[in-house]
């Protein structure tokens, strides 16, 4: 993980400003989820402070073509789904147990999708 992006988060959070964060680390080409980094999960943890997942579709067609951003404007859907907060965990966290809350925090972004965007979290509850 990269120790300067995450000090810089955590003085971000410190300050109580709001940290806006894309869990898969990149856009993905597919439009599909793609499994998460663990660095939301541990800054979340961490800092206790409430997650706001937020479900985009339709960006996929903003970049396709050269120039058709400009003249073609896609229809973009952002779903926002209630704040929560991970489950409390040990200080010290494994990769497995990241890894775990990353997933846990990909799901409820993917309750907000439609299915044919889920990807990696297609087993989703809705």
């Amino acid at each position: 993980m990269d120790r300067q992006a995450l000090q810089l988060a955590n003085q971000v959070l410190d300050t109580g400003q709001v940290l806006a964060m894309f869990p898969e680390g990149t856009r993905s080409r597919t439009a599909q989820l793609k499994p998460a980094y663990p660095g939301s999960a541990l800054i979340a943890s961490h800092n206790s402070v409430p997650i706001l997942p937020v479900g985009i579709t339709g960006l996929e067609h903003a970049t396709k073509g050269i120039g058709r951003g400009l003249l073609h404007r896609p229809e973009v859907t952002v779903n926002i789904g209630r704040p929560f907060y991970l489950p409390p965990v040990s200080k010290n966290l494994t990769k497995a147990e990241l890894a775990k809350l990353a997933d846990y925090i990909m799901e409820r972004i993917a309750e907000l999708l439609p299915p044919e965007y889920r990807g990696h979290y297609a087993k989703c509850r809705d």
